[in-house]
């Protein structure tokens, strides 16, 4: 244990010490948001895994983590997902889970929608929209279930047209969009539009983190990945070669995103990051969204009405920390019943 807390500290010391591309590696945060219960917080992911590599990375520190309760994941689509899409992706992820130490969460997995919605006010029923509703059922505005949507929001955006009640049991926790207070987005928010038009015209309580806070605070070279995992066993080697093969595959476009070839942002840990108190926040109004994704303000003498939760910073070495800390607890818990 005293060689894993040396080679731990070293790690973060490297972290600390390595400016991650496009950003200072050390920043002040910002007012806290307020904090969580001490409680385990239940939590449906919901991803487009296996059109990048951060949703693998996201998925299994949601499977370890103590503090959280992941009670299954609803896959979704992307334009790079072999059709159809979300059985594509659930197989990603049942290959991710497959690479945990025995006795990890093995949460049920769910295929969502294949393709976006056909207009706002159309929902696209599916097992995975069926889940959210029957997980949904025992919370309340007091204690919601946390929705992470880090895909394509078509699932989200459906089980609210279906049920406007939904709203007072869920909140929804993303990584989307570019910026605030511009909107825009490449990706997720791409991916379905009107999903989103249905998210932020909702009463459903909403946090954001952008590509531009994931981009600065969460980059990770190909060094700083290997000095996290290389001594994790089985699981840690998983995400060291996810991690890899999407670097040697996109190197283009990691140099566009970055500025470095053995660089890219794990921009879907952010949601795991607010859900342990590692981020901080701004509150905003909420804006809705147009069609080419920009944002629509309300008026700055406009009442004060639905908010919208908008992340500015993140503890990355705090969250790597975390990461790190608990695939060794699970190796060591597997290595314990053998």
């Amino acid at each position: 244990m005293r060689r894993s807390s040396v080679a731990l500290f070293l790690i973060l010391i490297l972290l600390i010490a390595t400016p991650t591309p496009g950003g200072s590696a050390e920043r002040k945060l910002p007012a806290a948001v307020p904090a969580k219960s001490a409680a385990r917080v239940p939590v449906i992911l919901t991803t487009d895994c296996g059109a990048d590599m951060d949703d693998q990375w996201t998925l299994v520190q949601l499977a370890i983590a103590p503090e959280i309760e992941l009670r299954g994941v609803v896959t979704t689509h992307a334009p790079t997902l072999a059709a159809p899409a979300a059985e594509t992706s659930a197989r990603v992820v049942r290959e991710a889970l497959a690479h945990m130490p025995p006795g990890s969460v093995r949460p049920p997995v769910f295929a969502g929608s294949d393709v976006p919605l056909p207009a706002k006010t159309r929902p696209l029923s599916n097992a995975g929209v069926s889940f959210i509703f029957e997980q949904s059922r025992t919370f309340s505005p007091k204690r919601r279930l946390a929705v992470l949507v880090t895909g394509a929001a078509t699932d989200v955006a459906s089980a609210l047209l279906v049920d406007e009640t939904l709203a007072e049991r869920i909140e929804i926790i993303a990584m989307g969009f570019e910026k605030w207070p511009a909107g825009g987005d490449s990706w997720n928010v791409k991916n379905d539009p009107a999903a989103w038009q249905v998210i932020l015209a909702s009463n459903v309580p909403v946090t954001i983190g952008d590509a531009g806070v994931t981009r600065r605070d969460l980059t990770l070279t190909r060094a700083q990945a290997r000095a996290l995992f290389s001594e994790q066993g089985k699981a840690g080697q998983y995400l060291i070669d996810v991690f890899e093969a999407w670097l040697k595959k996109e190197a283009e476009l990691c140099r566009r995103v970055t500025g470095r070839a053995d660089a890219w942002p794990i921009w879907d840990q952010v949601v795991i990051a607010h859900l342990l108190n590692l981020t901080r926040a701004e509150r905003h109004q909420r804006p809705l969204l147009r069609d080419d994704l920009r944002f629509v303000h309300p008026p700055a003498n406009a009442k004060p009405g639905k908010t919208v939760n908008w992340i500015t910073a993140i503890d990355s070495c705090r969250l790597w920390k975390h990461f790190t800390t608990n695939l060794e607890r699970v190796r060591n818990l597997s290595d314990a019943r053998r």
